[in-house]
């Protein structure tokens, strides 16, 4: 069963059949400049460029953890 999306890119790609060359190349032009200008994140990137947590963030977490493991000994 198609879903809407499904449909709607059916007819898209029946649209962009029905171009002529001249329109082909316009259209694929004017997607390449679209790539080319929107940002495109990798993971590593996007990783990278997270927030970390602070040394006392990390202090705390770790004294969390310790307390957690403590109370499952009980």
């Amino acid at each position: 069963m198609h879903t809407e999306k499904d449909i709607q890119f059916d007819k898209l790609i029946a649209h962009i059949r029905g171009l002529s060359d001249h329109q082909r190349r316009q259209l694929k032009a004017e997607l390449d400049r679209i790539e080319a200008t929107s940002p495109d994140y990798s993971l590593e990137e996007f990783l990278l460029a997270a927030p970390t947590f602070s040394e006392n963030q990390l202090k705390t977490i770790e004294e969390t953890r310790k307390a957690i493991d403590q109370w499952r000994k009980n």
